[in-house]
């Protein structure tokens, strides 16, 4: 939740400076200040309480250098609303199973007195267990483990998520008038995940060589078959600022089906998992109440 007030108000905060700025107010009157040259922008945010993240820093810095500054910021603000509504999907993917198990680990509690402590000791520790193992999967996923990828149902996701912020950054960048070498390098700064980073990295020392970026990204097997493919012929074409943009918005789109795919699955799992525990109190519950009873009648 914190996370999704942060893009949200993030977003609010670059659309209004950006009409500021159209609106040919001086840099002064909104807060910012001039002597700080390429970092004047991200030094305006910081003052008003954004954080930024690396890819947007960079995108910021090129939109001032270039004269784009608010046109730049109004894409910022595109993306934290896109990660916006990843964010709420994802939370809401979760909702229902967290929901299944904690309604079940309390009627285990409410029916203790009947059907023993067994059921709902046995519950915790594989609520225990589960916990252990999102911990691990974090923890991996922080250090930008690529084995993450082979995982089922999150493997999906993290495959269409790694190349957004290199499609984010590289889209600024050379929207701004940065060449495609060094925008490429600087956007390879920002992945997180190292299969993909590393990579990135041979398609860099093939651009440093003269190749194309769609020579270098094909020899480097760098991102999908599927974005290779726009950025090639948005190049060849003339247009790899409108590739990368569709790339960016064809990423995330994707990554979004296959998180709701996800949701699905594990909504259906948690149904089943929460069934199959109501069933085992059920019968435990009268076991235990009628038990007694079938002793005496025999």
């Amino acid at each position: 939740m914190v996370s999704l007030r942060a893009d949200e108000r993030a977003a609010q905060v670059f659309e209004d400076v950006a009409s500021a700025l159209d609106a040919g107010l001086p840099l002064e009157t909104i807060g910012g200040d001039p002597r700080h040259h390429n970092q004047t922008l991200t030094a305006l945010l910081t003052s008003r309480g954004v954080t930024l993240r690396k890819t947007e820093a960079l995108a910021l810095e090129a939109g001032w250098r270039s004269g784009n500054a608010s046109q730049a910021l109004r894409k910022r603000a595109g993306s934290r609303r896109r990660r916006h509504e990843f964010m709420r999907a994802a939370q809401a993917a979760v909702a229902y199973p967290v929901l299944l198990f904690a309604l079940l680990l309390l009627a285990s509690l409410a029916t203790m007195s009947f059907v023993g402590p067994g059921v709902a000791i046995t519950l915790g520790a594989v609520y225990a267990a589960g916990c252990v193992g999102v911990v691990t999967l974090a923890r991996k996923l922080g250090r930008g483990d690529a084995s993450l990828e082979r995982l089922p149902m999150l493997g999906g996701v993290l495959r269409e998520l790694r190349e957004l912020p290199y499609l984010e950054a590289m889209h600024a960048l050379y929207g701004a008038g940065v060449s495609v070498v060094d925008a490429h390098r600087d956007a390879t700064a920002t992945v997180h995940m190292q299969g993909l980073r590393a990579q990135l990295g041979v398609a860099l020392r093939q651009l440093e060589q003269g190749r194309s970026l769609r020579e270098a990204l094909e020899t480097s097997a760098s991102l999908s078959p599927e974005t290779r493919t726009l950025l090639a012929t948005g190049e060849q074409a003339g247009q790899l600022e409108e590739a990368l943009e569709r790339a960016v918005e064809r990423r995330a789109e994707m990554a979004k089906r296959r998180l709701e795919a996800a949701a699905r699955t594990l909504g259906a799992v948690a149904y089943g998992l929460a069934a199959v525990g109501v069933a085992v109190l059920a019968v435990t519950f009268y076991l235990n109440y009628y038990g007694p009873l079938l002793d005496m009648l025999r």
